[in-house]
């Protein structure tokens, strides 16, 4: 009915996880990029057993490397808040797309080296597109229940 949802290997249309990794080390820090990682090991090993535990530990390192690197350099060259007190919405949006393109980056130079993808570029470009729409995604679906929460709490 929907098609193909993935374009080439673990390159999906709209990818929903990027924005939950991207949410988690904003808020969580290390122990966020941490459990992402270890959770993107323990999927990677049970999505691709025959690639072995060395694919998915690096693979889930990626996961947790990439969004915690991405706030790292926000916080050195786009001035975030280091507590996340007051983000603008501009900054958020230069932030997740930092974030999408060096995740994406990070991903495909590794399963290109690995002999998983063809054309890295192409991937690549994808992949930052779909990490990119699945965290914009992720974030108006947070920003709308925080708002549902207020307009709650304010009618009590």
């Amino acid at each position: 009915m929907w098609g193909e949802t993935e374009f080439s290997f673990d390159v999906h249309w709209v990818f929903f996880p990027s924005g939950i990794r991207f949410i988690l080390v904003l808020l969580a820090l290390e122990s966020g990029a941490i459990g992402i990682a270890l959770g993107g090991m323990i999927w990677n090993f049970q999505d691709h057993p025959d690639l072995g535990f060395e694919f998915a530990f690096i693979t889930g390192f990626i996961a947790g490397l990439s969004p915690w690197l991405a706030r790292g350099l926000s916080v050195k060259f786009l001035n975030l808040d280091e507590q996340f007190k007051v983000v603008a919405p501009q900054t958020l949006l230069k932030i997740s797309m930092l974030f999408a393109t060096l995740s994406a980056m990070l991903h495909q130079v590794w399963f290109f080296y690995q002999g998983l993808t063809e054309n890295w570029v192409i991937s690549f470009g994808v992949m930052a597109l779909s990490n990119w729409i699945g965290t914009l995604l992720v974030l108006m679906s947070f920003k709308f229940l925080i708002q549902k929460s207020d307009s709650h709490r304010l009618g009590s």
